[in-house]
């Protein structure tokens, strides 16, 4: 039989009600004749409450030790749905991703994935049992229990997917699909029936929250098909493989932001490393799995990092001082990013002159990140990161009804 790999997100899985529900969409997949292995996340806010509790106990939580707390959420949730499929007549097991055979780098608070042995799940789905995998969790070489940072549990079945063989991922989250942006806060967006890889991955990289980078890069590597869709309605989602229907008479696809960003801007004359900091910067920040952009401050070398990552960049940096040469530094923590997404706009340079006279015109102050080839990014503060994407969303065309139309086509 063919392998359905499914993800529940946190608030698939929120109450004992949600559970139940879960356990429901997966009797359906195994009833319509599939061997079925889902992967969860930690119930609803559980996650953030396990966060802040660490940090009522130290204010310098070790990554370690966090890992060990955090992978506790995914542990009750695998329990609870394999109870609830119990329940209902269906005979499963839970695994944590170290009883699963996945295997990570030593990279605690966001490890890569180094290996997954597939035979302790494959054994299971030979006896007819839905096996149940903690997302966002794995152990190093050593035996420590590992965590891949969030949305990791969207890696771990993409992952899971690839290295089984499986006809299909399934992400079920808390939407219906893929939309050009974020519909919580961008009340025209419209849901993308069919994307590639490659424009699921610009739109995953530079924020959109409803699948991992990491998770589209497995998929993308192995040729598993993706959907992104509720659990709370049969609506068809989102479609992801190597083709798309999508007009190419749109090259905008999507308005994509992250929130919780923090600059670090480097002030004196660079010595020892040419006339260029940046490669010695991401060398360093990358081995720590750390993501980061620059952008022009006025002759400055500035990074864009995660504003959790703050404290351990500045240390990492700091360290070499030496062959990075600066004389001081700056940080701004109330910063964002807005990216305008498309296909192959590094060809079309107009797309970046509209995204600065439209910004400009909304009077609100920004930076241009260097684009990639799949899209425009600019940094603004916080404040205006919603602002500045519902501009750039109506601007590009993509909430009128023609645009609407066209995106919901298959």
């Amino acid at each position: 039989m063919s392998i359905i790999v499914q993800k529940f997100g946190g608030t698939s899985v929120a109450s004992a009600s949600a559970i139940k529900r879960a356990a429901s969409s997966v009797i359906e997949e195994k009833n319509l004749g599939h061997d079925v292995v889902v992967v969860v996340s930690a119930m609803g806010d559980t996650t953030d409450t396990l966060t802040r509790l660490a940090y009522e106990v130290t204010s310098n939580p070790q990554k370690r030790e966090m890992d060990m707390l955090l992978s506790t959420g995914e542990q009750v949730t695998i329990a609870l749905l394999a109870l609830a499929l119990q329940e209902k007549g269906v005979d499963s097991i839970s695994f944590t991703g170290g009883q699963a055979g996945i295997q990570t780098d030593s990279i605690h608070g966001n490890a890569k994935l180094k290996s997954i042995d597939p035979n302790p799940i494959l054994r299971e789905l030979a006896d007819g049992k839905v096996v149940v995998v903690a997302g966002f969790q794995g152990v190093t070489e050593a035996g420590a229990i590992s965590t891949l940072g969030r949305g990791g549990s969207d890696t771990t079945a993409a992952a899971l997917a690839a290295r089984l063989g499986a006809e299909r991922c399934d992400i079920y989250t808390d939407v219906d699909g893929v939309y050009t942006s974020d519909p919580r806060y961008i009340k025209k967006a419209a849901k993308i029936s069919s994307l590639t890889y490659d424009d699921m991955l610009n739109l995953a990289a530079r924020g959109a929250g409803v699948l991992h980078p990491r998770s589209v890069k497995h998929a993308k590597e192995h040729g598993v098909p993706m959907t992104v869709r509720s659990n709370l309605t049969h609506e068809r989602g989102t479609y992801i493989n190597h083709t798309s229907k999508r007009s190419d008479r749109y090259p905008v696809i999507g308005i994509v932001f992250q929130d919780e960003r923090a600059s670090i801007t480097l002030n004196g004359e660079e010595r020892d490393c040419g006339r260029d900091r940046q490669p010695v910067i991401r060398s360093i920040l990358a081995a720590k799995h750390i993501e980061c952009d620059f952008y022009k401050n006025q002759q400055k070398t500035t990074l864009l990092i995660p504003h959790c990552d703050l404290k351990e960049s500045l240390e990492l940096i700091s360290e070499k001082e030496g062959p990075i040469s600066f004389e001081r530094f700056t940080t701004d923590c109330d910063l964002a990013k807005v990216a305008v997404i498309g296909s192959n706009i590094r060809t079309r340079p107009v797309i970046q002159g509209k995204t600065a006279q439209m910004l400009t015109r909304g009077q609100i102050d920004f930076q241009f990140i260097d684009d990639a080839p799949g899209s425009v990014t600019v940094v603004v503060k916080q404040p205006d990161m919603h602002r500045a994407a519902e501009i750039l969303h109506t601007g590009f065309g993509l909430d009128v009804p023609e645009m609407r139309k066209i995106a919901a086509i298959h």
